[in-house]
């Protein structure tokens, strides 16, 4: 019988490829942002994944693909371990999405790798046709999306961003992603009528815990939707202030991707924002900035998820749209 053997890897190991916005912990890769992770094949029967300790006042959960299989884990602590085991002694590949929010980031410490011959290989880097990053708050997260109509409180088990519209669409159009989005904010005021790290603020930071500047040169997208506005309306927001902080968003977008095309896509739970964006999207004048209106949930069947949010029925049907809209603006 032949003798299991292992080997260790660091997460900064140059074989572990990264992908959604991320940053680093002491050289580590730190993931904070939905839809954000790591990929590596490796050679071997079974793996181990060890992550820093962290507190957080939520659970985390992360999806991780051996070979395109899916198995969901929680992390309260960063101590867990994640052990994938009695795979077939050969070659794998291995993937980790955080796919719930919180503040604290995930740090990827490193592996252990069994088996007769256990060894770690570059991950394949697939080509993408595109780049798409999507901004907004609670509906580009998948807040509740997992949730019955009934739940009135968040949950982080009850959320998957890999089965948000944001997700769903990158997915239909093979695209690589990024997700900035946390649930609550707005683009001039937040939910709870507070001004604090609202969207256009967070859009410029690698993490939401340290809020480090991120590295525009390091990632362009040829496609920006944003999804906002409910927010603002809900804290009762001013036509004019939420105009003026829209145009001015765009403009910020537009400064750091001169080509891209930027796509304000709105209505999945409310209409309130339509007339600001509307102005604001006129006052910008920039010929490739569209407004995308989306049929509301509340007009269609079976569509609600937890605290008043799309369920993954609804996100689904966004999420085909918005990948069709983009597919007939560029043209694929």
């Amino acid at each position: 019988m032949a003798v299991i053997k292992d080997i260790k890897i660091s997460g900064a190991d140059a074989s572990v490829s990264t992908f959604g916005r991320h940053s680093l912990a002491d050289g580590l890769p730190a993931f904070d942002w939905p839809n954000s992770g790591f990929r590596f094949r490796f050679k071997g029967n079974g793996v181990i994944l060890s992550f820093k300790t962290f507190k957080t006042p939520y659970t985390f959960y992360v999806l991780v693909k051996v070979d395109g299989k899916r198995q969901r884990f929680a992390l309260s602590t960063g101590d867990e371990k994640i052990i994938i085991e009695g795979l077939a002694d050969k070659e794998h590949s291995l993937e980790l999405i955080k796919i719930t929010e919180g503040d604290e980031r995930i740090v990827f410490a490193g592996a252990d790798i069994f088996g007769k011959a256990p060894a770690i290989m570059p991950a394949e880097e697939k080509p993408y046709p595109l780049k798409i990053e999507f901004l907004g708050d609670s509906l580009t997260a998948g807040y509740g999306n997992l949730a019955p109509a009934t739940e009135k409180l968040f949950h982080t088990f009850e959320q998957d961003s890999t089965r948000a519209y944001a997700y769903i669409c990158a997915s239909l159009l093979g695209a690589d992603a990024h997700y900035e989005c946390i649930s609550g904010q707005g683009i001039y005021q937040n939910c709870n009528g507070v001004k604090s790290n609202e969207i256009p603020s967070f859009f410029t930071h690698a993490s939401r815990e340290t809020k480090e500047p991120w590295d525009f040169s390091s990632w362009t997208p040829d496609v920006v939707v944003i999804n906002a506005g409910t927010n603002d309306y809900c804290g009762k927001v001013t036509d004019e202030n939420f105009t003026n902080a829209a145009a001015d968003f765009l403009r910020l977008i537009r400064s750091k991707y001169p080509k891209a095309l930027i796509i304000w896509a709105y209505g999945m739970t409310q209409k309130l924002a339509f007339p600001a964006i509307k102005t604001a999207i006129a006052e910008v004048n920039d010929p490739s900035v569209r407004l995308l209106a989306l049929e509301s949930m509340y007009d269609k069947k079976d569509e609600l998820g937890g605290n008043g949010h799309p369920n993954v029925k609804s996100h689904k049907r966004v999420g085909r749209f918005v990948a069709d809209y983009i597919k007939k603006e560029l043209g694929l």
